[in-house]
């Protein structure tokens, strides 16, 4: 009977403990949902907070990194008997990605939020948290080739492309860091920039420091035949300008997909719920 009560739920499309995520556009205007997804809201691009050297952060999937609006002094320290600000408070969001004409020096020095607020939220990325009735899932090819194989075999268990990008680890900011785990659609991606975040503290917001460091997944292959008691890999690319950043891109940037899984697929198996294994 259970069974046959789910199965008539998603014949007659209604939709039951569905998907809660959340996309980036790495510009200053929100992406928009994928197609059959509805738009709950639209924001900034939270990454993480460092209080202390304490860092907590939102995977770049979930709804809780894409913030209604942008704060540069967004965290207070409670104790049993007050709350204060704190001067060891530094935020971290998404940056808009760099942009063909761009280069580090690009972007902005240390700029008061407080004296020029829309100059700040020009260089912050935009998100858009969207209701999905499927599932999202990164998968990586570890190379500079997209997962193409990978992709095709998925295809037979109801998967298919969504987009494409690039694989993306983790990001440091005042000598912490916060990512996003691999199988997660916030680890792919669609533009790849040196420049990702932007820091705050105080009223004091900088996207140019060298603590601050990303990190993403390379080729492999050319890997192969090194002895691996050897001193690690050294191994220096310019992404200064346009050309250096396209030749890193096709050479040793790991690449991606983010898969769907269909409506039919779901259909098949007879139930509609947002677990592990949907």
């Amino acid at each position: 009977k259970q069974w046959y009560q789910r199965r008539v739920a998603i014949t007659a499309g209604i939709q039951l403990n569905p998907y809660i995520v959340a996309f980036h556009s790495q510009k200053n205007v929100a992406p928009k949902c994928l197609e059959g997804m509805t738009e709950l809201w639209t924001g900034y691009s939270f990454m993480f907070v460092d209080v202390s050297k304490n860092v907590a952060g939102q995977s770049l999937s979930a709804p809780g990194s894409c913030w209604r609006e942008f704060y540069v002094n967004n965290m207070m320290e409670c104790r049993q008997t007050f709350c204060t600000n704190t001067k060891a408070e530094y935020s971290f969001w998404l940056s808009t990605a760099i942009e063909d004409s761009m280069t580090h020096d690009s972007y902005p020095q240390s700029t008061s939020y407080a004296e020029d607020p829309e100059l700040v939220k020009r260089f912050i990325s935009r998100c858009a948290v969207c209701v999905s009735d499927y599932k999202l899932m990164a998968v990586h090819s570890y190379t500079k080739d997209l997962p193409t194989t990978e992709a095709a075999s998925l295809s037979q268990s109801g998967w298919e492309i969504a987009y494409s990008g690039y694989s993306f680890s983790f990001q440091t900011g005042a000598g912490r860091g916060f990512g996003s785990a691999f199988q997660g659609h916030g680890s792919c991606l669609k533009l790849f920039s040196p420049i990702n975040i932007a820091q705050t503290n105080g009223q004091d917001v900088r996207w140019v420091s060298t603590n601050f460091k990303s990190y993403w997944i390379m080729d492999y292959s050319h890997l192969d035949g090194m002895n691996p008691y050897e001193a690690a890999y050294d191994e220096d690319w310019s992404v200064v300008t346009k050309q250096d950043r396209d030749a890193f891109i096709a050479k040793r940037l790991g690449k991606c997909y983010v898969m769907k899984k269909t409506k039919k697929a779901i259909a098949l198996r007879g139930f509609y719920y947002a677990d592990p294994d949907a």
